[in-house]
């Protein structure tokens, strides 16, 4: 990925919008500005100028101008945004003429916070912290990443790397001067503190073996005999007519899921072919595929109605009396299509289970296999430390933990991780 000369690229929303900023960052974006018709403008102010194309002095629009002076940028750059009419032809033209301007080029996926990173504005534990803020499509996720890219993260690396640094020096300090006098053993303070230190590390990545959860989100699968309205309850639970609903017994023949969001959180519903015995045929396929769906789902909901045989399943998580307007039923909970409010007592606690199940994927600081592996490094290294007897051993230890640190910190070995972290941003961020 290129970090030189200045960039641009639409740095909101797709067009048609009501408003579409136009974003510059490098050394040239007085120049960008200047070849457009604005010039003299003054830092860190809104200013409404017309827009004149550079290629043939056209009047593109009447735009609101802003100039942000480096250091103190977004990416430590000067940056210069052009608040534009949202017309997807306009955009298009403003693009177009601004590559056309010595040493200006389009920006690449995530090349602004590339540069944010290389220029110290932010870690790219912070930078990755956005990328998933950017990708957020549930409440809980968006909470996860806003907390991430506030520095969560950030600062515990921070506080881990300030004292395997104060560990480093303590042995080494032992080290040289162990011949003088008055200096004594300093081992089982370092350990002590090592000890401590792998603790809150061995924490952390527990934590971070749940993350993935959130994402994935929380697992419910509808299970029970043909005809007893699992289908129904479904859309109810979605609503929307996600799945096919007949009087026919066994309709559904395979799984059908559907994603909805609860709670914050996102739920994925799998309604599943009714179970009986003596099923032939895709019928027969079906009911094993429930049966795989049953046993990877994180709830499983047994569904039983009046008008046919419960299967009574041996771990069920919650049992609902499905269809109860048509006679009585026994379970967790009643529901009826016919009663709105059943239906919403059903979301809501499948909602405090969601949440109970995703706490801890939610409360994850690490979230990435390239932090984890880095983790891993510097617990590998600490391990080392304690294990050895010997300063030297334990210095060395704490070296490879030093190192594995700031590989993870994107202080040393950066370029392998910037194509897999900035990769997946959108172009403009």
């Amino acid at each position: 990925m290129k970090s030189d000369g200045t960039i641009v690229a639409l740095s909101s929303g797709a067009p048609p919008s009501a408003v579409a900023i136009v974003r510059a960052s490098g050394p040239a974006a007085l120049e960008l500005g200047a070849a457009f018709g604005v010039a003299a403008i003054e830092p860190r102010r809104a200013t409404l100028r017309t827009i004149r194309s550079p290629v043939d002095g056209t009047v593109l629009d009447r735009a609101l101008c802003v100039y942000f002076d480096a250091p103190g940028t977004a990416t430590g750059e000067d940056i210069l945004e052009f608040h534009l009419h949202g017309g997807p032809a306009l955009v298009e033209r403003v693009l177009a003429d601004a590559v056309s301007v010595p040493g200006v080029r389009a920006a690449e996926p995530g090349e602004f916070t590339l540069r944010a990173v290389l220029n110290g504005r932010v870690g790219i534990a912070d930078a990755e912290a956005l990328a998933d803020l950017i990708e957020a499509r549930t409440e809980a996720e968006r909470r996860r990443a806003t907390r991430l890219a506030d520095g969560a993260l950030s600062r515990r690396i921070d506080d881990w790397r300030s004292r395997l640094i104060a560990a480093l020096a303590l042995a080494e300090a032992y080290l040289d001067f162990a011949d003088e006098g008055d200096v004594g053993d300093g081992t089982p303070d370092l350990d002590l503190e090592l000890i401590r230190l792998r603790e809150e590390i061995d924490e952390t990545l527990r934590g971070s073996v749940e993350a993935d959860r959130l994402s994935d989100g929380f697992h419910v699968a509808l299970v029970g005999p043909p005809n007893a309205g699992k289908s129904s309850l479904l859309n109810a639970l979605a609503g929307r007519d996600a799945a096919i609903v007949s009087d026919e017994a066994g309709t559904t023949r395979d799984v059908v899921s559907v994603q909805i969001e609860l709670g914050g959180y996102r739920v994925v519903l799998h309604d599943t072919a009714g179970i009986r015995e003596g099923a032939l045929g895709i019928e027969a396929l079906g009911i094993e595929r429930t049966q795989a769906v049953r046993q990877k789902a994180d709830c499983v909901i047994e569904v039983r109605s009046p008008d046919t045989v419960p299967l009574r399943i041996d771990g069920a998580d919650i049992v609902v009396a499905h269809k109860v307007d048509l006679g009585d039923g026994t379970g967790d909970l009643e529901t009826a299509l016919a009663d709105p409010a059943s239906v919403s007592r059903l979301r809501e606690l499948i909602a405090v289970r969601a949440a109970s199940f995703l706490a801890a994927s939610e409360s994850a600081l690490v979230t990435r296999a390239r932090q984890r592996s880095g983790l891993l490094g510097v617990r590998e290294g600490v391990d080392e430390a304690l294990v050895g007897q010997a300063l030297e051993l334990k210095a060395e230890g704490l070296r490879l933990a030093c190192q594995a640190m700031a590989r993870m910190t994107g202080e040393i070995g950066i370029e392998d991780v910037l194509d897999d972290v900035f990769g997946r941003f959108c172009i403009g961020k």
